[in-house]
């Protein structure tokens, strides 16, 4: 052998000793797939990633799809044929079955090579067992889903809290902004209050709302006329000289509305007026 093959071999050699040493720390599972055949030859970490020796796994692509969760065959077909006919990247995450009967998480990384015709002829990639990173990944969206379950809580109760006056009225205090969420929970507590009290008044009060433009108009008319529906009427107050300039320059419809200027006046209203019969008395000036 000639010095210049003898350098050549050593090389190879270890360019294949780091091959198999990258494959053993990342723990890869390596395969090479015949198109026209449907056979696959398996190599690497195969015991790791799913517990099956490269003997065990003699059955091609169709023992290959067999072992997919059958939630997520459908999808790891599907990417397969169309990456096969693009010749363009095999990238998926799907459960694959373990030799003990579970299932585990795998990344699938794929890439098919042309044949004389321009056809895919092989593939070639690794799967990786990323059970542990999504078992990571589960735990941080149930603590965000704990967190986000917490917040709306205190927004329940801090931000929308319904506030009994007497056996037949309730007050709901607004403070702050009102966006799209807030405007969907001050009407579902508006709802729950009058139902669950029996309330026939409702007042609610807009001293501290930040803004008032079409879209907090348009929350509010919502609101009383779903309280409306429940048989009770709603009492509007803390309407300043400024926001009633501006609702009626926005063209909201007030009439659903009995109108107070402070939450005092709308309270007095509410005690010595409460109605049995379903109205209330006209509004003084």
């Amino acid at each position: 052998m000639q010095p210049d093959e003898q350098n050549m071999l050593r090389e190879f050699n270890d360019l294949r000793q780091r091959y198999a040493m990258l494959v053993r720390a990342l723990r890869l599972m390596i395969y090479d797939y015949d198109v026209a055949t449907g056979a696959i030859v398996w190599s690497g970490e195969t015991e790791h990633v799913c517990g099956r020796t490269t003997s065990e796994l003699d059955g091609g692509l169709a023992q290959w799809e067999e072992l997919i969760h059958p939630e997520d065959r459908e999808r790891a077909m599907r990417l397969l044929g169309e990456a096969e006919a693009k010749l363009s990247e095999y990238n998926i995450e799907y459960r694959f079955q373990h030799k003990n009967g579970s299932y585990v998480w795998i990344l699938d990384r794929g890439y098919f090579l042309a044949g004389p015709d321009g056809k895919a002829a092989r593939m070639v990639g690794m799967m990786q067992n990323i059970s542990e990173i999504k078992a990571i990944e589960f735990e941080r969206l149930q603590m965000q889903e704990e967190i986000i379950a917490a917040q709306e809580r205190a927004l329940r109760e801090l931000s929308t809290p319904l506030v009994p006056i007497s056996d037949r009225a309730v007050a709901l205090p607004i403070i702050g902004t009102i966006d799209q969420r807030r405007a969907n929970l001050i009407i579902e507590t508006l709802l729950e209050g009058v139902s669950a009290r029996g309330a026939e008044i409702v007042i609610v009060d807009i001293t501290g709302v930040a803004t008032v433009d079409t879209f907090v108009a348009d929350a509010l008319i919502r609101a009383a006329r779903a309280v409306r529906l429940l048989g009770a009427h709603v009492i509007l107050t803390g309407i300043s000289p400024e926001v009633a300039q501006t609702l009626v320059s926005l063209g909201a419809d007030l009439s659903v509305f009995e109108t107070r200027a402070t939450l005092q006046d709308g309270i007095a209203l509410a005690m010595n007026d409460t109605p049995r019969a379903g109205r209330l008395p006209a509004q003084r000036s």
